[in-house]
């Protein structure tokens, strides 16, 4: 399939995922079998987040506003610059926008591809493409459980705009995420149990 400048905005598609995927799996190196973080303790953080900088193992979106120790993303639109910034070890879906790798490695930063045949758990489709935006939350509390997190606390990580299928994709997560005897809490409240930082970090 080749793909057009307007594949490559909104209008996501099952094809264009597919073409994705396609193209991305021939650059493919290391994937996240490769990668081991041996924290029962991960911290979430999503779009802005600046709290807890010092705090590791720390999972981000790239829209964070902290260094992490892993930026998760399954973006399919072209990379924004803003966010794009930081060199690191990077988690990305095979169904990310093609050019999100190629900014990763202009950065210097390290690419660790993952989809769901890479992982022995069950993990939910919405990294397998079928919904297709603002989930790299929910991506990386899944990966936080894959790696043997027993305890999750999420930093803005937030409802978003595409409502109803964030929160099927939420229920999917989170049933994943209990079937690995995770637990997960936030500091707000919204999407788990809420807990302050200390009590979560000294429990």
């Amino acid at each position: 399939m080749n793909l057009t400048k307007n594949d490559f905005f909104d209008n996501i598609t099952p094809e264009n995922i597919k073409a994705y995927s396609e193209i991305n799996i021939k650059n493919e190196k290391k994937t996240i079998c490769d990668l081991h973080f041996n924290s029962k303790k991960i911290l979430i953080c999503g779009r802005g987040e600046t709290i807890h900088p010092k705090f590791t193992p720390k999972f981000t979106t790239p829209s964070t506003m902290i260094e992490s120790d892993l930026y998760v993303t399954v973006d399919h639109h072209p990379p924004k610059k803003e966010y794009f910034t930081k060199k690191g070890k990077y988690a990305l879906s095979l169904i990310v926008h093609p050019d999100v790798p190629k900014k990763i490695l202009e950065l210097g930063g390290e690419i660790f591809w993952f989809s769901p045949q890479y992982l022995e758990n069950d993990l939910p489709k919405i990294i397998s493409g079928l919904y297709t935006m603002d989930n790299s939350g929910l991506s990386a509390i899944s990966l936080a459980s894959y790696f043997n997190a027993n305890s999750i606390l999420l930093s803005g990580i937030k409802l978003t705009n595409m409502y109803e299928k964030f929160l099927e994709g939420k229920d999917l997560v989170f049933k994943t995420v209990s079937k690995n005897n995770s637990k997960i809490f936030s500091l707000d409240g919204i999407l788990a149990k809420q807990i302050t930082f200390n009590d979560w970090k000294n429990s």
